[in-house]
């Protein structure tokens, strides 16, 4: 049974180009990459109601996938052809508020991370590479901060 469903073609809130990864925050939020629009768009889980979006992190390249930390403080989002990986701020209970990028890790030219996903367990981040053939383990050390180079 489909509850709702959001899925035409453009560039204004709830329309997309390239939705490219999904993912749910603690407070039931559906955080939805939006590649092709350069932005994350952020919906109700229940209602589908759009809630607003994140756009200021995109200026060369759009998300191509995003995750929460098991804690809840940050995001981590792929970006694909810039073969980078961005630790963000995650915005407070009730807010979306704006991307806020903390650190970053630099991959390798044409490495190119497609998807990922985080344990919920350790925190690891599984980075799948489509450039490089290939899938990453990154470990986080006393915490993401630390963990991640700027």
């Amino acid at each position: 049974m489909v509850l709702w469903l959001h899925g035409e073609r453009g560039t204004g809130p709830a329309k997309f180009n390239i939705p490219h990864s999904v993912t749910v925050d603690s407070t039931d939020r559906v955080w939805v990459a939006d590649r092709g629009n350069k932005r994350i768009q952020v919906f109700d889980k229940d209602t589908g109601e759009w809630l607003g979006a994140w756009d200021n992190c995109f200026t060369e390249e759009g998300p191509s996938s995003v995750r929460f930390t098991p804690d809840g403080k940050y995001v981590i989002i792929g970006q694909l052809n810039l073969s980078r990986l961005l630790l963000v701020a995650a915005p407070p209970v009730g807010s979306i508020g704006n991307c806020s990028v903390i650190s970053t890790i630099q991959l390798a030219d044409q490495v190119l991370p497609h998807l990922l996903d985080v344990s919920g367990k350790t925190g690891a981040i599984y980075v799948a590479e489509i450039g490089a053939k290939q899938v990453q383990k990154y470990v986080p050390m006393n915490s993401y901060f630390l963990s991640f180079g700027s």
